[in-house]
């Protein structure tokens, strides 16, 4: 775990640079730029393609707290100031997922661009925000994962939010863990770092085949859902959260669900599209050529 980037003294003052609000801030300004130039060399106009991109992120941001209220609400009634905070912390991933999707699509709309394609475009930036903000989380100890006694474990230092876990449940031993042992933990950031690459190859490849559009995207958006509902029974459950135990499968599999059922309704309706259209009976063969037997 490495939280702290770099420590200077300056003018008399130390400055900090952690790793977490470094890797998001990196996050938040590359995504949405790769995603507009993505869709520049793919057609929809790139001006306008980033204005989308940048409008999804900003309501994003606001989803994103917005269902780290229902799921954290123990911590904002202890200190209602987190709401407004301007940290990096108290966000739920996909309630940012969700309503930036709503708002791009009101957005692309409204400036007259391609939904669809422009959603596939997103995608390379997608993958890009989620690989940077889970090296920030990773590097910073959080979203870690259960205890495991499988090879590629992690061992996070004492003091760790890990290690503050494990000695407030007991889990890894009262014991052992008042004296600096941590044991090792499911790297649950890289898992989901890998499901983010995997999933976004596979859009990436169906968009080189000419699938149709909005085929990659809700491709890649069910692939994620899925290894985030996987994920989710491997990642540790702090004290932190009160939302009900069920919360986040059945909102994951619901998800799921409701991107498939427009996965489908896309194909089928792309299909009919393509077929071609005829405005009567078919035409008869013509008769055979006649042969010349003298």
């Amino acid at each position: 775990m490495r939280a702290e980037l770099i420590r200077l003294t300056l003018g008399g003052s130390e400055h900090v640079l952690r790793a977490y609000g470094t890797f998001y801030a990196l996050a938040f300004v590359l995504s949405p730029l790769l995603a507009a130039w993505v869709a520049s060399r793919r057609g929809p106009g790139g001006r306008r393609a980033l204005m989308v991109y940048a409008g999804a992120l900003a309501s994003g941001i606001a989803g994103a707290r917005a269902l780290d209220l229902f799921v954290a609400g123990g911590l904002y009634a202890e200190d209602p100031s987190r709401i407004w905070g301007l940290s990096f912390t108290g966000f739920s991933l996909y309630g940012g997922l969700v309503l930036a999707t709503l708002a791009a699509i009101a957005l692309a709309r409204a400036l007259r661009q391609p939904v669809w394609r422009l959603a596939d475009s997103a995608v390379p930036g997608l993958v890009l925000g989620l690989v940077l903000m889970r090296v920030g989380c990773f590097l910073n100890g959080c979203c870690f994962g259960r205890i495991t006694d499988l090879p590629w474990g992690v061992v996070y230092p004492a003091g760790s939010p890990a290690w503050t876990h494990q000695l407030t449940t007991g889990a890894g031993g009262v014991l052992g863990t008042l004296l600096g042992t941590v044991r090792p933990v499911h790297p649950t950031q890289l898992y989901e770092m890998a499901g983010a690459l995997a999933c976004g190859a596979a859009a990436w490849w169906l968009m080189r085949r000419r699938a149709p559009d909005g085929v990659p995207f809700l491709a890649f958006a069910l692939g994620f859902t899925l290894v985030r509902l996987g994920n989710h029974f491997l990642r540790a459950w702090t004290n932190t959260i009160t939302a009900p135990p069920w919360f986040y499968p059945a909102f994951y599999v619901t998800l799921a669900l409701v991107i498939a059922a427009v996965l489908g309704w896309r194909t089928r309706r792309a299909a009919t599209e393509r077929r071609p259209m005829h405005d009567g009976p078919p035409t008869p063969p013509l008769p055979p050529p006649e042969v010349d037997r003298d």
